[in-house]
């Protein structure tokens, strides 16, 4: 029978025995984040959407002309599309992760910019993009910033986290 305690037994293994047990254990870790990501597509947004019927919808549906984005990047994903009560939403994921999403409404401007920009967001300068001017909003909702464009009898939002150039380079997709 040994005299040496349970600490003392223990003492004898050395840092390179600690470190190899952890390598035994972070190999698999490693091994299925790589499987999830390649093989699953791990950073790819959970579910795409259909967007086409809500714009066909919208198209047919709206009393206003309907702006829709065209030659948007392929790594954009479309991830939420609606039309009801007169109001067009539309969500993307930009290719870095960030969000934009696209509201067209005749709600009246007063009205609908500070449901969806919060009542804390301040109009910022006016930006030409392409033939139309659109008005910044630098702060809008909680860490996002905005482009609004009131013609036409509609109101036209682009809002997200998206960087700024993200956001006029969408804005600058709608016809």
């Amino acid at each position: 029978m040994s005299d040496a305690t349970p600490t003392q037994a223990r003492s004898g293994r050395s840092p390179r025995d600690i470190a190899l047990s952890l390598l035994v254990l972070l190999v698999p870790v490693v091994l299925l984040l790589g499987i999830y990501r390649l093989v699953f597509s791990g950073d790819a947004p959970i579910a795409a959407a259909n967007e086409a019927d809500t714009w066909a919808t919208a198209r047919h549906d709206a009393p206003y002309p309907v702006l829709e984005p065209v030659g948007l990047p392929a790594t954009w994903t479309a991830l939420s599309a609606s039309y009801g009560a007169g109001t067009l939403r539309v969500g993307y994921v930009t290719a870095a992760g960030s969000g934009i999403q696209l509201v067209e409404s005749a709600t009246a401007a007063n009205q609908l910019l500070p449901a969806e920009l919060g009542t804390d967001a301040r109009p910022g300068d006016l930006v030409t993009i392409g033939t139309r001017q659109w008005r910044a909003y630098p702060v809008a909702r909680t860490d996002n910033r905005a482009l609004v464009l009131v013609d036409s009898g509609r109101t036209t939002i682009v809002v997200g986290s998206a960087p700024q150039a993200d956001l006029r380079g969408f804005a600058a997709t709608l016809r």
